[in-house]
């Protein structure tokens, strides 16, 4: 680390973390909506601070796009970070021990909610850009490209970014949205598994009626958990004929990077109260279906009455939500397909089939610069090497950066392990932020060297 970075840094801190307040302060609901508007243009007006030439794009059936550019020394090199400002709802409320969006300082924690996921992660590297350009200049130029619509799957970023084209062109992108390994090391990710999620209906009734007619009459509720069950095989995996066509299975350079990750299969069994793992998998075969194996969830299911005690009737309808996790090289558009067809093939035409996301999956080789500036960066400010991941287990837009713009890309950040992230009292450490600036400017610097 260049020591004027340091020097400056431990002088500036406060502004910074006054900085990262006033952001966490600012509602920005992606599912409601609340806030939203305002926390834009709050946000747009700092980066502009920052000298940041910034357009907040509204969108006509979506929330606002923040696009930022600054110049830097190396003209010959451009690095696109991606972000988001929004946020999940903070319910239950009367889980919180303050107001969700005080922003307030605790025990060295800034509390709130998004403090972690993701405004920490974003505020870390605007001021790694304000920094950097107080110490001696951006050593290459930035684009910034910061959604408010992640937390809902973003449904609006991929007709964004394919009408923005040529305003995001690169050499790579740096996806500033990422924690800590539970071991407590920077964790890097160079892909996201992919996702179909729908919602299964059945419809048999034009109304409830009472149980007792349930010998003449057809029942939705079991008719749609038939259904469901054609969607997997004894062992859970996913029965749908042609669903793991076209997987690419890991490589020796992935399997090399697998058995470098500390995966803590005892702790996860403590952390959620099972005695073993599905199929009995333990160390290596357990994370490699943890990251390459697709899934098929029943995320929500809800038909009848269910309050307190009893009612005795035969419900109209029945729903089933279900999220699909694919892996590389899957593509959504196509199990969609194979979804539909399997339930028409099994007998279930009738199942209506509403669908919530599509997302493909994604993949940035190790050896790309980005990713090795990444890790180079991470070992520097952190002293330790970072674990990375061929994939991360979630999903996320990173295929609209690796497909749609043909990029490599990374997604890495500062938020802690256990910070609460999506629950009640979500916070981000006051050291965590400060190590995420100092690993934001040694990533912008490692990357203009590559």
């Amino acid at each position: 680390m260049e020591p004027a970075l340091i020097k400056h840094l431990g002088q500036e801190f406060g502004d910074y973390l006054q900085e990262l307040v006033s952001l966490v302060r600012k509602p920005s609901i992606s599912a409601t909506g609340v806030g939203i508007g305002s926390c834009a243009s709050f946000l747009a007006e700092r980066m502009r601070a920052y000298g940041i030439e910034t357009t907040a794009h509204e969108l006509p059936d979506g929330h606002p796009v923040i696009l930022g550019n600054i110049r830097g020394r190396g003209k010959d090199r451009m690095l696109l970070i991606y972000g988001h400002y929004d946020v999940q709802p903070p319910e239950p409320l009367d889980k919180w021990e303050d107001d969700p969006f005080s922003g307030r300082v605790v025990e060295d924690r800034v509390m709130g909610r998004g403090s972690a996921d993701s405004k920490g992660n974003l505020m870390a590297y605007l001021s790694a850009i304000r920094m950097l350009s107080e110490t001696g200049g951006l050593p290459i130029s930035l684009k910034l490209l910061f959604e408010g619509e992640e937390e809902i799957g973003s449904p609006h970023l991929a007709q964004f970014i394919d009408s923005h084209s040529r305003e995001l062109k690169a050499d790579a992108v740096l996806c500033c949205d990422g924690e800590m390994d539970p071991s407590g090391r920077p964790m890097i990710s160079l892909g996201m598994k992919g996702l179909v999620y729908v919602e299964l209906r059945c419809r048999k009734l034009n109304k409830d009626v009472h149980s007792s007619r349930a010998p003449l009459l057809p029942s939705a509720p079991w008719r749609l958990v038939k259904a469901l069950n054609e969607l997997t095989d004894a062992e859970g995996r996913v029965a749908i004929p042609g669903w793991r066509q076209g997987i690419l299975e890991p490589g020796e350079l992935d399997l090399e990077l697998l058995r470098g990750i500390p995966f803590d299969a005892e702790r996860m069994k403590k952390d959620f109260g099972v005695s073993e793992l599905l199929h009995r998998k333990v160390g290596l075969e357990a994370l490699r279906d943890f990251l390459y194996e697709p899934t098929c969830n029943i995320a929500g299911l809800t038909a009848g009455y269910q309050g307190e005690g009893s009612k005795t009737v035969l419900p109209a309808e029945a729903r089933a939500k279900v999220d699909m996790r694919l892996v590389y090289d899957q593509s959504a558009e196509r199990c969609l397909r194979l979804l539909k067809q399997h339930l028409k093939a099994t007998g279930f035409a009738d199942i209506e089939v509403e669908v919530l996301g599509k997302i493909d999956p994604s993949h940035t080789p190790v050896d790309a610069p980005i990713a090795r500036a990444a890790a180079d960066a991470a070992e520097a400010v952190y002293g330790q090497k970072p674990v990375i991941y061929p994939k991360h287990h979630a999903s996320g837009p990173d295929y609209l950066f690796t497909g749609n713009l043909g990029l490599h890309s990374v997604w890495t950040g500062c938020a802690p392990e256990g910070g609460r992230m999506h629950a009640p009292n979500e916070f981000i450490g006051v050291d965590d932020y400060r190590l995420g600036i100092l690993y934001a400017c040694e990533l912008i610097n490692r990357f203009s060297a590559m």
